[in-house]
């Protein structure tokens, strides 16, 4: 059973690290076989808004984007590939030098003659949800310029619950 921190501190005080309580489980019968921190791979990834969608100009599958990840930051230029994005849109924003689940690094690049500064990341790439389809849209209220792993990372225990036999 899958247990996330964030779940059981609705229902229980927990001061205890993700190890100790761990160790504590563990010695009350219920074996944690892992401890799967979600969020500390991503490095560099921020909430965005979409300013602006509009097509690629050198391809008929791409999107050019214009996005802002805070006050007093500049605009950036990103292609995408997604067609479930608008504009006004908050969505999770790969800075140039993120590093992604799986050790996936993100740069400047350019595609079909544009130059992209990053990338939007789909749930799948972040390892928060198994859609790839898309890119994950956020709730219009989360701060833009948020770090990711402030707002959605979690640490998640893996418990085997074992039968209390006599």
């Amino acid at each position: 059973m899958r247990v996330p921190l964030s779940w059981l501190r609705e229902f229980v005080d927990v001061d205890l690290s993700p190890e100790r309580l761990a160790d504590r489980l563990t010695l009350l019968g219920m074996e944690v076989s892992a401890i799967e921190r979600i969020g500390d791979d991503w490095q560099r990834v921020v909430v965005g808004e979409l300013l602006e969608v509009a097509p690629h100009p050198n391809s008929g599958r791409l999107s050019l984007t214009r996005v802002r990840i805070g006050e007093g930051e500049a605009e950036l230029s990103i292609v995408c590939g997604a067609t479930n994005i608008a504009a006004g849109q908050r969505i999770p924003v790969a800075l140039p030098g993120a590093v992604l689940p799986g050790d996936r690094r993100i740069e400047r690049t350019e595609k079909m003659g544009v130059t992209s500064n990053g990338m939007l990341c789909s749930g799948d790439e972040l390892g928060l949800t198994s859609d790839a389809d898309g890119i994950l849209i956020l709730p219009s209220d989360t701060a833009i310029g948020a770090g990711l792993a402030e707002l959605y990372g979690d640490t998640v225990l893996d418990v085997d619950v074992k039968p209390n036999r006599g």
